[in-house]
């Protein structure tokens, strides 16, 4: 053989690769792919003894019907809201296989509670409690699995205790950042509320709670699981008193530039904080806002398959699918 041989085919090899590498770039999958709804479910409302808050906590549980174990996700609602206002979720994420427990917190008004909004002070404060409690009942909701299997025969042996999902919407979202890793502040005093709680491997907010005044200038940084947060153009909460409206406007920290695990951020165009008052709230002026529900839901669930059930075509979609196109240019869809 000669020299030229010799050189030539080390050289056919290298375009080979080339263009095995730039064809296999080329099929990445653009599009972003929804899986239909794969179970019937149940629903069950019960209240658990909290002996060391000295309460009943309500509980509504959704669950897929199926022989196989369940991923579990611990979805704590908007303030003053309650479990069941948000069945276009936890109903829909059940009939796609996770078991979705929604306790009902001290500050609902279903519970009779009131925010006290004339003295800022009491109302930081009251707040504060509000957040320690909304964290305890998170954690005491993951210690008594057994007991929920109990009391819903169903579940026996069907909740997978490695899959825990912290989620929720608005001060539920900050409620689950907390136990997902990160520090809340008092910017009256510098108290921080902060958990100790290890055993959610997701976090899943509805509505971005960063600019809440509560939350530290990076809150972000905290958060070390994978993260989506589902938000609006349009999404605006009451906050502070009945005179003062702060924007919950969706914003990449600018000094995000990696996190140490994947953050993804959906904006969806014309959604407010209450969807229409298809959840958290009722009273708020309309129209239902369907179609922003089915896009936040349907993505929600898309990346709840790719990081909690490790689905490679739903990690794809979220890696490299073109939301914006699947929408029709009704939402975006941003990694960090």
């Amino acid at each position: 053989m000669s020299s030229l041989s010799k050189i030539k085919i080390p050289f056919i090899i290298f375009i080979f690769l080339a263009l095995f590498v730039i064809q296999s770039c080329a099929v990445i999958p653009k599009n972003f792919t929804v899986k239909e709804p794969q179970y019937n479910i149940k629903t069950e409302e019960f209240s658990l003894k909290f002996e060391e808050l000295n309460k009943q906590l309500p509980v509504r549980i959704s669950y897929p019907v199926g022989k196989t174990r369940f991923p579990v996700i611990v979805f704590s609602h908007g303030n003053g809201s309650k479990g069941d206002m948000y069945k276009g979720f936890t109903d829909y994420w059940a009939s796609h296989g996770y078991v979705v427990i929604q306790p009902t917190h001290m500050d609902s008004t279903s519970l009779g509670f009131k925010t006290k909004r004339d003295n800022m002070r009491e109302m930081y404060q009251q707040i504060l409690q509000v957040t320690d409690t909304r964290r305890q009942d998170m954690s005491f909701i993951v210690d008594s699995l057994d007991l929920i299997e109990t009391i819903v025969p169903d579940l026996k042996d069907k909740l997978d205790r490695t899959k825990l999902v912290a989620a929720g919407h608005s001060m539920g979202a900050a409620t689950a950042m907390i136990v997902a890793g990160m520090t809340l502040l008092n910017p009256m005093d510098g108290y921080a509320e902060t958990s100790d709680e290890t055993r959610f491997k997701v976090l899943l907010m509805i509505s971005d709670p960063g600019t809440m005044t509560l939350m530290p200038k990076e809150p972000w940084k905290g958060v070390r699981v994978p993260t989506l947060i589902s938000t609006g153009t349009k999404d605006f909460s009451d906050v502070g008193s009945d005179r003062i409206k702060a924007p919950f406007k969706y914003k990449i920290p600018d000094s995000l530039t990696r996190s140490l695990s994947p953050h993804y951020y959906v904006l969806i165009e014309g959604a407010d904080h209450y969807l229409g008052g298809l959840i958290c709230r009722t009273d708020v002026p309309g129209p239902p806002q369907h179609e922003a529900l089915r896009i936040a839901a349907a993505t929600s669930v898309t990346f709840l398959d790719a990081y909690v059930k490790n689905d490679l075509d739903a990690w794809r979609s979220m890696r490299f699918g073109d939301l914006n196109a699947a929408t029709k240019g009704k939402a975006t869809l941003t990694l960090k």
